[in-house]
């Protein structure tokens, strides 16, 4: 019995050929990649790098127009060298999620045999069951008849485990999953962030620190062109958060005796740091740690800029989720951070302080500090 031949559209996954081969299979003949760059870089390319990196800062990768498959596959491997030229972790992060975020989006209107191939090369155990074969939950009923959702692709609990950074949201933990026979059961949407969430990482990886010396000559005018933004775009990024930083808000609250961040608990002084250093937070986790520094007292504005460092910061939508979440927005009601149970069912507690909330560690705290002053 012959297999099926799944064919893969590689000017939207990249990531999974090297321009070594692609050239090769397509053309016949067999390049480096520099020796690649040279014969084939052109103005298209150019601009399509440009895109991308200039994308990645401000958190919008899009997608390509105008250009061949030739030249988008070339543009991403041309952006990963100069990224590797630039050697920035934040930069390279950013650029790995927002480029998986792109690519995100085609997995969801994929052909589900593409994505099983995709999950194969790789190294992925990822299965595609069709309807026949997917895993049935009922969820309503009309008529006197049973209504289902299906889940039509399964992955191995190992490769599971793998998408660290999910794990962090209850939805992805593996009590909240459909489990049986050591695979994990997935509907199209959700098997996609899944994948999505690898792809981010293997971007991160490929990219390799560069002498900038050692580009080729044909790349150094872009090299610099997107470097000098970069560092300027970073130099705005870095103003605007030491100008309205929680560090300085807390210093100004602290001489009214307001706020003591000494005083944080332990969670949340491991989450306000991960913030300033541009770690990529869950949604509980920014859920924790904006809706205690609203509680303690922090205003919208310096709420916000605690977390503008993240990789996938974006200002408008930041905003209007602190906003919500101080009352300002919907149901006008204020929320409280989560209690300590909440916290350890959500892998954010680090600590045992015996309280049952983080609000109750940081009063009992200001107030010792006040009664020893």
């Amino acid at each position: 019995m012959k297999s099926k031949v799944i064919f893969i559209n590689y000017s939207k996954y990249p990531f999974l050929i090297t321009p070594q081969r692609y050239f090769e299979e397509k053309y016949g003949y067999s390049l480096g990649f520099i020796d690649i760059v040279r014969a084939h870089i052109n103005e298209n390319i150019r601009k399509r790098v440009t895109e991308r990196i200039v994308g990645a800062i401000k958190a919008r990768i899009p997608d390509p127009k105008n250009i061949s498959d030739d030249e988008e596959i070339l543009s991403f491997y041309i952006s990963l060298l100069i990224l590797g030229g630039i050697n920035d972790k934040w930069l390279t992060i950013r650029y790995g999620v927002y480029e998986a975020k792109r690519i995100g989006r085609y997995l969801e209107r994929e052909k589900p045999e593409v994505i099983e191939a995709i999950g194969k090369i790789l190294g992925l155990n990822i299965k595609f069951l069709g309807l026949n074969g997917a895993y049935r939950i009922p969820y309503d009923v009309k008529r006197g008849k049973a209504i289902y959702s299906y889940l039509p692709f399964k992955v191995s609990i190992y490769d599971y485990l793998k998408s660290i950074r999910l794990h962090t949201d209850p939805l992805w933990k593996l009590s909240n999953q459909v489990i049986s026979d050591g695979y994990i059961y997935l509907s199209q949407q959700r098997v996609s962030r899944f994948i999505e969430e690898i792809i981010s990482q293997r971007i991160v990886e490929m990219v390799r620190p560069i002498d900038v010396d050692e580009l080729p000559k044909e790349l150094k005018d872009l090299f610099e062109q997107l470097n000098s933004i970069y560092q300027e775009e970073r130099k705005e990024h870095v103003k605007k958060a030491i100008r309205f930083s929680l560090r300085e808000k807390f210093e100004e609250l602290k001489s009214l005796e307001i706020v003591e961040p000494e005083a944080f608990p332990p969670c949340i002084k491991t989450l306000y740091q991960e913030a300033l250093n541009g770690k990529h937070l869950s949604h509980h986790a920014r859920f924790a740690l904006a809706s205690f520094l609203l509680n303690i007292g922090l205003d919208v504005d310096s709420v916000v800029n605690a977390f503008r460092k993240l990789p996938d910061f974006n200002e408008n939508i930041a905003r209007y989720q602190v906003e919500h979440l101080a009352g300002l927005r919907g149901s006008r009601k204020k929320y409280k951070p989560y209690n300590c149970n909440t916290m350890r069912t959500l892998g954010l507690c680090v600590s045992e302080c015996n309280v049952k909330n983080p609000l109750v560690f940081y009063y009992k705290e200001v107030l010792n500090k006040m009664n020893k002053s």
